[in-house]
């Protein structure tokens, strides 16, 4: 008996010593409803998302995005919510990015972090505008600025 006793004895401070170890205080680590907004309101806003273009000489692919980027439709959009930013191949990157792999490469930045993937290579204009209209969106997503109807609403 008294081994049994002695036996459960064990297993429960075991159990009671791993629960405390294992216990979190959530909320430490939520932001409470002033904080967040908070968060939101020392947020800068940028005016136009960043469109950092990878390039170098020599490189006929970067060329012909680069005509592509001046047709049309993907134009308007460049002109109104990018701020298109030429980098060469060779210079530092910001250290949040992943370095390219090849040119050309764009990376879609909203205060200096990415908003979504990389585009990589040449570009039809369908798929440039795929790229172009998805910043957009995840823009409006992170920072509750549609680009489009702000311009629109002025």
């Amino acid at each position: 008996m008294l081994y049994r006793l002695r036996h459960w004895s064990v297993w429960l401070f075991i159990l009671l010593l791993l629960s405390a170890c294992t216990s979190s205080n959530k909320e430490e680590s939520q932001p409470k409803g002033n904080e967040t907004n908070q968060l939101l309101t020392t947020t800068t806003i940028p005016d136009k998302i960043t469109l950092l273009f990878v390039t170098q000489d020599f490189c006929p692919s970067c060329r012909e995005l680069e005509t592509i980027m001046s047709h049309p439709k993907p134009k308007e959009l460049l002109e109104r919510y990018f701020d298109i930013q030429e980098v060469d191949f060779n210079e530092a990157l910001p250290s949040n990015l992943t370095p390219p792999f090849d040119t050309p490469t764009v990376y879609f930045l909203g205060n200096g972090e990415v908003l979504i993937e990389p585009m990589i290579g040449e570009k039809s204009e369908t798929e440039l505008m795929e790229y172009l209209t998805d910043a957009l969106r995840e823009f409006k997503i992170i920072y509750g600025v549609d680009l489009q109807n702000r311009e629109e609403k002025n």
